[in-house]
This record gives C-alpha cells, structure tokens and sequence, in this order.
C-alpha cells in the first residue's frame, strides 16, 4: 500500500506567526521569511505506534436498561460482544462517543415529544474527520490579544491551551478531555472557550483551568465520582440469556477488582465545563459576536439551521433563527467591520448573507457558478472554509473569501479561493478567483502592514504523487476592487516528521475531505433515510424561541 505524509490541515495567523498543525503537531513560523521557529507534538506521538493502534478510546459505553453495564474487554471464556445502540453511531460503540444522558436526552427532545437523534450523521463522519487511530489536530483558534493558543485533538476529544510569547514559541498550560468530540470551537468575552460538539451542545470552559474545589464549582460542572456500586443493577431474575447471564457474570468481577483497587470510576469531567445551550443535530459553527451592547452566540447544524442565542449567563435564552438555507450549514463568518453582517455556506449553491439580530436573509450569491468557471463538470458544492479580510487597512473594503469541497468525487476540494467584495447595500460582488495548485483544506489571513499588502495562507493537501508543497502564502492585490494574486511563496514542503505522519490515501480522505458527508441521504432537505430529521418549519422554531426553558 502506497503511503504518503500527512499534508498541513488548520493554519492560525497571529500577527507576524503562523501557526500550522500537521498530523499531531503543530509548528510555528515567521511570515515575513517563512523560517520555521518551533514545534509542539501531541504526547501520544511519543508513544509505539502499535499502543496508539491497540488504545481504546474512552466514553464509549452505552448504558442499557435491561442489560448489565461496563463488560469489560476480551479474555479468556468471554461472551461473544454484547451489540449496544449507541445514539449517532455504530453498534458497538464504533462512534467512540457515550449515550446521552437522561438530562441530555430531555433537552433535545424534538417534535411530539419523542427523543431524536442527535448527532444523525451516518456514524462519526463529522466535519473534522472520521475518528482516527493516530494523534491529529483538528480545529485551532487564538484568543483576541493573541496569548493563547487553543487547539483540539479530534481522536482523544481534547482542548489544549497554550500560551504564546508573541515570537512563536508556545507553553502547553492544559488538557481537558471532553465528554463528546468537538465540531467546533471560539473564544469569548470573560476568558472563555466556547466548545461546540458533534451531538449538538454548546459548552463554556475557563480559558485559565484552575485547580477544582467544591465551593467554587456548581454541582452540574463537576460531578463527584460516585464508589462503584455493591451490586450490578441486574441480577439473575431479570436476565435470562446465557450471553447476558455470562456478561453479568463478568460485570459483577469487574465490580470486584474495582473494590480491590480502591479507584472508583469518574462520572464526569474533574473540571470546570458549563451546559450553555443544546440544538437537536450535530454543531458544525459557531461564533461569538456583540450588537448594541449586548453579545450573542450563533450556533449553525446540520438540520439547515442558524440560532442566534444570547451570551453568558443567558445563553438559554433564543433571540432569534435564520432559516433559509435548505441544506446543512457547515461554515460562518462575521465579516471584519461589519458585526452586523452574517455569511453562511454549506450544502446549498449559494451563500447567504443575514441581518443575523433581525434573522433577516439580505442576499444570496451564487458560488456554484462561480465554481464551475475553474471545474466545469461541477454540479454540486460543499462549503468547507469562509473567512474575511479588509484591504486597505485604513478605511478599505471588506471582502469575504470561500473554498469548497466538489460534491460530485467527495475526494477533492475545487482548486480554488473564491473571493468577492461586501459592499454598502449587503451583497457580494466583483468575484475573484484565486486559482491553487492542489486542494485546499484551511486558509487565514495575515493581515497587512505599513509595508506589505495581507497574505493569504492556504494548507493545502498536494494530493498522491505530486511534488507540490503543503502551505504556501500568496500576497494579495487589488484591481477594481478585485482581489488577485500572482505571487506564490512555499512557506513548508512536504518534509518528513516521521513515520507517524506517513498514510494512506484513504485516511487522507477520511481526515479532510468529510463535508459533503454532512449531507443528507434521504432527499432534498429531509432526514437520512427519508426521516424528517431536520426540516423543522419555521411555525415549528419560532415557537421554540418562545419556549426558552430555563432549564437548559
């Protein structure tokens, strides 16, 4: 089998240093000469290749209420593996994430009362990538004064802290492993993370963990672990199967050599993490943003839906929806210097810009057509990146700039950045196209200076076979009001890291391109399956901006 490395997959501007993850490493570099200045690797990287393989992955237990718990793993004499439903994944827990609790089942109850899926979609193929055996940094962001660095590393479900010295070089401050895996994070006011998940809730976390005590957390953010129970739940006279009897059999020695050991296991994370709010599909945006005074949340889900939410500690409370979009919403930004604006792609043809505290739709343009012009045998597009930038510095333009993914292969983004300008009246105009040499997987902005114009830095994967390097930086110009660029600059090429970073083209695909899996199977703006998963009406959610129970 043919391997090549890992190509870079999230790039992050701050100031004059790019940061770049590869794989499970992320690395610094100087934008101005593009010298590399430092490393950071994930700790599983240290370890043989063959204890990442063998690891398993945590919370995957799903409880039962007619068969017994936690049967542990293979040995001799076992029963054959109990079959367990999982909720948005595979049986067996394939999907590495546990069942909702009673709680959360309770808050994302949908139409006529039932529970509904949550995360509905097709097993673990989440926009970050289908779950990996490997260390593999899957979102990335920095706070607004550029200290900290915040990381996630999709295949443990953990968020990393850094802080950066403003020359590149950063200090891991902390680890926090959550409870699902997330889809998407951001940083808000009060020193906040704001972690979005692929079961559709939203948490907040301190940006500075500190160590916990009972008197400073609520009784919901940090559970108390519980001493393992003297007894199983089940007994002999409610399981009659030989498999159930030999599991129960295996429960209760579980049960044993936990009393024997003296370590009860944890119900919940030991630290800090607060509930905001809950969609019932999975999360795949968010963004933190104030209009008079006031800030808000804006969440966006696989069921077509933009919820505009008010901030800590009112987040239950909805302001609003901007519904329109008839397939999933997978990307938005808040254009720079223009808060009240809301661009947002994902599934449909077009991207859609909102008045987003009116829930108001002010233009749509078309991103398909502007596709087909570099990929004529394109008939559909997937949004997998949305980004701003202002140019000139001083009292110019707002443009907005987009990638996408070619639904048609689902192996191959559209070799292009497309870019327009954000006028006065809320539409996009003057297109651009920035043609790439290989397939785009992120792309940030680094801003202008006195003496330079902004660069653009794309992580680009360079596909099987090609020499063509991962992350470049093209210096931006401006022709009547258009954005171009005719100078290329590789920052990095495809050096080798190591034996961890060699794979094989279907992982590539399974890590990158995965946003076209956000698509429903059931037919146009329905369910998987034909089940109306997702196509509340808009009667439907504005009575839950009524609803707003406290309870969230």
């Amino acid at each position: 089998m043919s391997l090549r490395a890992i190509p870079y997959n999230r790039v992050q501007t701050i100031g004059n240093i790019l940061f770049a993850t590869r794989g499970g490493k992320i690395h610094s570099f100087n934008v101005s000469d593009h010298k590399h200045i430092s490393t950071w690797q994930h700790p599983d990287l240290e370890k043989p290749s063959s204890a990442r393989d063998s690891r398993p992955e945590p919370n995957i237990e799903a409880k039962t209420t007619t068969e017994p718990e936690n049967v542990p793993d293979k040995e001799e004499s076992e029963p054959p593996a109990k079959r367990q439903k999982v909720v948005g994944g595979d049986v067996n827990g394939s999907a590495g994430d546990a069942a909702p609790t009673k709680a959360e089942t309770t808050l994302h109850r949908g139409k006529k009362g039932k529970a509904r899926d949550k995360s509905d979609n097709h097993g673990d193929k989440s926009r970050m990538g289908r779950v990996v055996d490997r260390p593999l940094i899957t979102l990335m962001t920095c706070t607004d004064d550029g200290k900290h660095l915040i990381a996630v590393s999709g295949h443990d479900k953990s968020v990393w802290v850094f802080q950066h010295d403003g020359e590149g070089q950063i200090t891991q401050l902390s680890q926090r492993t959550m409870p699902k895996r997330p889809s998407a994070i951001a940083t808000g006011p009060g020193s906040r993370i704001i972690v979005a998940d692929k079961f559709g809730d939203v948490y907040s976390l301190p940006l500075i963990m500190a160590p916990p005590s009972p008197s400073s957390l609520a009784p919901h953010t940090a559970p108390v672990p519980e001493p393992p129970a003297a007894e199983p739940a089940a007994n002999t006279f409610t399981v009659h199967s030989k498999r159930n009897l030999e599991a129960l059999k295996h429960q209760r020695k579980q049960l044993e050599l936990e009393r024997a050991k003296g370590t009860p296991k944890p119900q919940g994370p030991s630290f800090e993490s607060t509930l905001l709010l809950g969609h019932v599909s999975m999360l795949t945006s968010l963004a933190v943003t104030e209009a008079q005074g006031r800030k808000y949340l804006l969440t966006a889900d696989r069921d077509e839906h933009i919820r505009v939410s008010r901030y800590i500690p009112q987040a239950h409370v909805i302001e609003g929806f901007c519904l329109g979009h008839k397939q999933f919403v997978s990307e938005m930004t808040i254009p720079q210097r223009r808060e009240d604006i809301l661009v947002s792609g994902g599934g449909d043809e077009e991207l859609f810009i909102w008045d987003w505290k009116a829930g108001r739709l002010l233009s749509k343009t078309n991103l398909l057509a502007l596709a087909r012009e570099i990929a004529p045998q394109t008939t559909r597009v997937a949004v997998s990146g949305l980004t701003s930038l202002v140019y000139p510095e001083q009292g110019g333009v707002t443009y907005v700039l987009a990638t996408c993914q070619d639904a048609l292969t689902r192996t191959i983004s559209v070799q292009a950045i497309f870019t327009w300008q954000l006028t006065p009246d809320n539409q996009l105009k003057n297109p651009g196209i920035i043609q790439l040499p290989c397939n785009p997987l992120h792309i940030a902005v680094a801003p202008a200076s006195d003496e330079t114009a902004p660069k653009l830095v794309v992580a680009m994967d360079p596909g099987q076979g090609v020499q063509a390097k991962s992350l470049h930086a093209y210096t931006l110009t401006r022709t009547e009001n258009r954005l171009s660029s005719d100078v290329e600059i590789p920052i990095h090429g495809q050096s080798f890291d190591g034996p961890e970073t060699q794979v094989s083209e279907a992982e590539i695909r399974n890590m990158f391109f995965v946003v076209e899996n956000l698509r429903k199977q059931g037919g146009e703006g329905g369910g998987d399956d034909g089940e109306d998963a997702g196509s509340d009406s808009v009667a439907e959610v504005r009575a839950e901006v009524k609803a707003t129970p406290a309870e969230v």
